[in-house]
């Protein structure tokens, strides 16, 4: 028993020695670069403690004017921030009025009074929540202080600052709602869509559900993504009793969906960014020069009066590659009916037939820039000005043109 005392004595005694040990240590290891650029910015403040946050900066605890403050600085001195903790009724009128309009009287677990090198001054709000507390910066009018989420989160039509409201906004900047709604739902549906495939009713259902849903979503603050979620889905439900939707058109319907949504409701920067995401991935997904190549689907009845080889993937691959003279990575059978095979075949053309196909593209290519290097000769020596002419436009590749994928 007495061992065991001693013991636990000995260890109690080594630990305080390590943590006075390990406090003069950390005192001592505080760069000079960083105490100088805390003696600049605030002469005369006695430190009371410094130490590394969870940030990784040097947090100076110092009492400037009879107040307690932190400040946090970079490795090489750079000042990163300086904060105080104050009490509700410490907080502006302006925001006093703004955090009860937002939050009501949700429990707030701190207040602090932050100085930034890039946002000034503004205060900063810790409501408790479950898990994570949620905090909320504000600036001395009430407004909220813009961080890298609050700019890429700033409606379009806000051009000042301070987000506004639908019914806030002038009439140009309405203009510039509607405008790039517009702009971006006829690259989709006609640039893109329509002239690929050629369907016009498709194309009008695509404007439409765009134009006609759009002024509801962004005049409505209640409505949500979900909403038009759901009206997609009413839509699909109604085509399936006539004609069901191809994997094609169901894409670009939701394609359709995201651009109203992120159009009426996203901010502005995010807006921009995720319309443009929206375009460059119908363009391509969709392209037919870039999958020309690729493997189609196809749903076939093939007719063989082998009844032994009718589940017999190999040997149906086989034979279908050969009457069809195509290349088959996969089938699926469906069905099995008298002398008949129901499969889906996913197909593509023969090596050879890709490879004359790239060839002739690259021929067709080369004598259209040939024939243009004659023009342009030929108007160099009759003294012309060169010209593009709407007929010398860049062929397409062989065989090129809309596809339709099953």
């Amino acid at each position: 028993m007495n061992r065991s005392a001693m013991s636990m004595r000995r260890f109690c005694l080594l630990a305080f020695t390590f943590a006075i040990w390990a406090v003069s240590l950390r005192a001592g290891a505080v760069p000079a670069v960083v105490e100088k650029a805390f003696s600049e910015k605030y002469p005369g403040a006695t430190v009371e403690d410094w130490e590394v946050d969870v940030n990784g900066y040097w947090e100076a605890d110092f009492e400037l004017r009879g107040i307690d403050h932190r400040a946090d600085f970079m490795e090489d001195g750079t000042w990163v921030e300086t904060e105080r903790n104050i009490n509700f009724n410490e907080l502006p009128d302006e925001v006093q009025r703004a955090v009860k309009l937002d939050f009501g009287n949700d429990e707030i677990s701190e207040i602090e009074v932050v100085d930034h090198p890039r946002k000034g001054l503004f205060y900063d709000v810790e409501f408790k929540r479950p898990g994570k507390n949620l905090d909320i910066e504000y600036k001395e009018d009430g407004t909220r202080a813009e961080s890298l989420i609050d700019e890429l989160n700033e409606p379009v039509g806000s051009i000042a600052a301070v987000s506004k409201r639908p019914e806030e906004m002038g009439k140009i900047e309405l203009a510039i709602e509607f405008g790039f709604n517009t702009l971006t739902i006829f690259l989709y549906a006609w640039v893109i869509y329509y002239r690929r495939h050629h369907d016009h009713k498709m194309m009008f259902l695509l404007l439409g559900f765009n134009l006609f849903l759009f002024p509801i979503f962004l005049l409505s603050s209640s409505l949500t993504a979900g909403f038009g979620f759901t009206i997609f889905a009413l839509l699909a439900l109604v085509r399936m009793r006539s004609d069901t939707f191809s994997k094609t058109e169901i894409a670009y319907l939701l394609g359709a969906v995201a651009l109203t949504f992120i159009n009426a409701i996203l901010p502005a920067r995010v807006e921009y960014i995720s319309s443009v995401i929206v375009l460059v991935t119908a363009y391509l997904g969709d392209h037919p020069r870039i999958w020309r190549d690729a493997y189609h689907t196809v749903a076939i009845r093939y007719r063989t009066k082998d009844v032994g080889t009718m589940l017999n993937q190999e040997h149906l691959r086989a034979r279908i590659s050969e009457d069809f003279k195509v290349e088959v990575n996969d089938i699926d059978i469906e069905r099995i009916d008298k002398n008949e095979v129901r499969l889906v075949v996913l197909y593509r053309d023969l090596p050879d037939v890709r490879k004359a196909r790239r060839e002739e593209a690259k021929k067709r290519l080369r004598r259209f820039r040939r024939r243009r290097q004659m023009a342009e000769e030929e108007q160099a020596k009759n003294g012309e000005p060169a010209s593009n002419s709407s007929d010398a436009t860049e062929p397409g590749p062989a065989g090129g043109g809309s596809t339709t994928q099953g």
